[in-house]
């Protein structure tokens, strides 16, 4: 057997598996941000609505903060993934 142990291929499908989850939350999450401007509405699950009209400043900070996490996250699936298809698919030791 070689130095990396049995189930080595393991890691990388998990690597790949946690950067699908990821980019689908973001597919979700941006998806949420363009009906939130279409509508003119952020659904606050938790707490009251912000209305774009009632509360400019407080949707669009907001929106920016939603949009900036999503787009670091699809960057972080991007990554995840990458290092993931280079250990299935790259040159072996």
């Amino acid at each position: 057997m070689s130095g990396r142990g049995r189930f080595a291929w393991v890691n990388p499908f998990v690597t790949l598996a946690i950067a699908v989850l990821i980019g689908w939350g973001c597919v979700i999450g941006a998806r949420e941000v363009l009906h939130g401007l279409d509508v003119g509405m952020l659904n606050n699950r938790k707490g009251p609505d912000v209305y774009l009209v009632e509360r400019p400043m407080i949707f669009w900070a907001l929106i920016v903060f939603y949009t900036t996490a999503i787009v670091v996250s699809a960057g972080m699936s991007v990554l995840l993934a990458a290092i993931a298809l280079r250990s299935l698919f790259g040159r072996r030791a």
